[in-house]
């Protein structure tokens, strides 16, 4: 039974006129909306624009002002000489100062090739064997295992790598430079400091990215295309290697395009186990330097024209990642909202058979090759088949353990050493003065970590917010202009998630710390911002995709406001996503240190000021390890780093929960 009183703040309609006579002009008289709400709207447009303009154009800012240091550059070397230049000479026995960008470049390449051959096809191991050979009930908290690891902070994975993997594997490597049968790019001599391990680190930090955007692209395959493949008698093996892998394997190449612009920037663990000896087809072996390792280590001391360079070879690194993301996100896109998302999308059923002609044929030609009358199993595999399936099972489980096994020797070696370091004063004394002395905490860094944490959340989490609000009102505006400007504001901010954190840490460096004339908490928490503000728009973006669109036309069809319908029906429906992303931003961000090394630079004592410089735990890790590396520091830094794992774990951990209340949500 309908109520028929009216409800409040809905206008009553007017009876019809007698005869019949037209309604029209009537009709739009009553129902048009009041001078304030329609002012009310315009301020909420207003706003979300102006606060897309000071997001994306903060941003922008930065990067020009990074682009305008570097025309000195241009002048003395010219860009192509620049980026073609083998030599990095800034204080020459003779002669002006040489700088060329070449040997930096061909380290970023060497080592994140080494990271992709490792990291690719393990990780399209994992994303196989989490969507379609493990039992469904494993597929999930496998997946959320394996993603445990994208959580871990680099300067983290810079102290296993010099702890644990350099010990490891250097009588292994020595053994290889002294067989190498004459091989120049595996001679010796070996150091702690090698391409190979670089690349071999760099392999697990990407891993978990390839692995979840492998894994997304396999599950757009259409299950009716795999069902088909099955049911011509296909093994499970042979249905995933010729029914699902090639629809998959646009979205694979794209998601293994971004790897590759997270293994381009990544500086704090290739600082800690490349070191800075540029050079260009040299061993493998030997030590290296990669664009992110030499800004990092150079530029806190760098002045002029070596400053300028850095800048230059900052803004050829941007330019590098920004190109492979931008194909990457593109790539990806095409795979996950193909054909069959589409024809979803359109409510067009999908035809019965959805295999290619060429495998279909084929299958159907192994079929009758391996009926067995005697057998009455029409299809069942033999022989090479049942080899070759196998075979494949088998590499997909291996992949799997390959992929935890660094996971388990990481948190196993965190936990055995970083807890002897753990007591009451750990958390409540200052670092020692001392290197060689085993007491002392970590006071000063744990406060700075969570004050710069705090103000990059204040910064980022409101802006990113306003900013989805756009992107999503955007989309569905009647204006081109405002779809268009949506549209790239978030492929933009899509862009932007695989900004370089060095690159960050320059720009704001540059625009903030040398205008202001001093290293601050603030510069270290804009740059935080910085990182998290696209993490931040695209999980909103993609939490307010799923607020249904019956209840916002509703709203508006009870003649709330476009601001009001978006101030007490989207928001509160979306909060628990967008709650959820914004805490794996700032469990992004916490682990970040490349951006604090030149803005918030570090404090020995403790302070709570936000315009003066001020400790992080990364920044105490990274000192440690580099700088001061003692038995004792490497205690503290263990420490620190079970801290500091164990503050970014449990923020994805509340994420995730954030994540379980947003399901029945959803489902209403």
């Amino acid at each position: 039974m309908e109520d028929s009183s009216p409800s409040d703040g809905a206008a009553e309609l007017p009876p019809p006129p007698p005869g019949g006579g037209v309604l029209g002009s009537a009709l739009a008289d009553r129902l048009r909306r009041p001078l304030k709400g329609r002012i009310a709207d315009r301020g909420y447009v207003g706003l979300l624009v102006l606060a897309t303009l000071v997001g994306i154009g903060g941003i922008a800012y930065l990067i020009a002002t990074t682009a305008a240091r570097t025309g000195d550059v241009w002048d003395t070397f010219g860009v192509w000489g620049f980026i073609t230049g083998t030599e990095w000479v800034p204080t020459p026995a003779h002669g002006p100062p040489q700088f060329g960008a070449l040997p930096m470049l061909y380290g970023t390449l060497v080592t994140s090739a080494i990271a992709l051959v490792l990291a690719v096809p393990i990780a399209v191991g994992v994303a196989l064997a989490t969507t379609v050979f493990l039992p469904k009930r494993l597929r999930g908290p496998v997946a959320r295992v394996v993603d445990v690891l994208a959580a871990v902070p680099s300067v983290v994975f810079g102290l296993f790598g010099v702890a644990v993997i350099v010990p490891a594997a250097k009588p292994i490597l020595e053994w290889i430079a002294n067989h190498n049968g004459g091989l120049g790019f595996i001679a010796g001599p070996v150091t702690g400091q090698s391409y190979l391990i670089a690349g071999m680190v760099l392999g697990i930090m990407v891993l978990p990215i390839v692995a979840a955007l492998s894994r997304e692209v396999l599950l757009t395959v259409p299950a009716d295309q795999q069902e088909a493949a099955l049911a011509l008698g296909a093994t499970r093996w042979e249905m995933v290697r010729m029914a699902m892998l090639p629809w998959a394997r646009t979205g694979i190449v794209g998601a293994s395009a971004l790897g590759l612009g997270r293994a381009v920037g990544e500086t704090i663990a290739i600082a800690m186990l490349l070191g800075n000896s540029p050079n260009i087809f040299g061993s493998i072996l030997g030590p290296g330097a990669t664009s992110a390792s030499k800004i990092a280590l150079e530029t806190g001391e760098a002045t002029a024209l070596q400053l300028d360079s850095l800048t230059a070879l900052a803004l050829v690194l941007f330019a590098m990642a920004f190109l492979i993301n931008a194909a990457a996100r593109l790539l990806v896109r095409r795979s996950t909202t193909g054909p069959g998302r589409l024809r979803q999308a359109l409510r067009v059923p999908r035809p019965r058979l959805a295999l290619p002609a060429s495998v279909s044929a084929r299958l159907g030609r192994r079929r009758e090759a391996a009926a067995d009358p005697g057998l009455g199993l029409a299809g069942s595999p033999r022989g090479m088949r049942r080899v070759r399936s196998a075979v494949g099972t088998g590499s997909v489980y291996a992949a799997l353990s390959l992929a935890f096994l660094p996971l388990g020797v990481l948190l196993g070696y965190m936990l055995v050493d970083g807890i002897p370091a753990i007591s009451g004063s750990f958390f409540t004394e200052l670092p020692p003065l001392d290197p060689a002395s085993f007491s002392g905490g970590i006071k000063n860094a744990l406060f700075g970590t969570l004050i710069m944490m705090g103000l990059a959340t204040a910064i980022a989490a409101p802006l990113g917010v306003l900013v989805a609000l756009f992107v999503s009102e955007g989309q569905t505006s009647r204006s081109p202009l405002m779809r268009r400007a949506a549209s790239a504001v978030g492929f933009l901010s899509d862009v932007l998630l695989g900004f370089p954190s060095i690159v960050v840490g320059l720009t704001v460096y540059l625009g903030l710390v040398v205008a202001m004339h001093k290293f601050t908490a603030l510069a270290g928490a804009i740059a935080l911002a910085v990182i998290m503000f696209p993490i931040v728009v695209r999980a909103t973006d993609e939490v307010l995709r799923l607020v249904p669109s019956s209840l916002k036309e509703a709203s508006m069809a009870l003649g709330a406001p476009r601001w009001r319908t978006a101030a007490q029906v989207v928001l509160p429906t979306a909060a628990p996503g967008i709650v959820t992303g914004i805490m794996l931003a700032v469990g992004r961000a916490g682990g970040e240190t490349a951006p604090l090394l030149f803005t918030s630079l570090g404090n020995g004592n403790f302070s709570t000021d936000v315009l003066a410089p001020i400790a992080s735990l990364p920044q105490l890790i990274f000192t440690n390890v580099v700088y001061t590396q003692t038995p004792a520091t490497l205690r503290h830094a263990w420490g620190a780093a079970l801290v500091l794992v164990a503050i970014v774990l449990g923020l994805n951990l509340l994420a995730r929960l954030a994540v379980r209340r947003l399901g029945p949500r959803r489902a209403r």
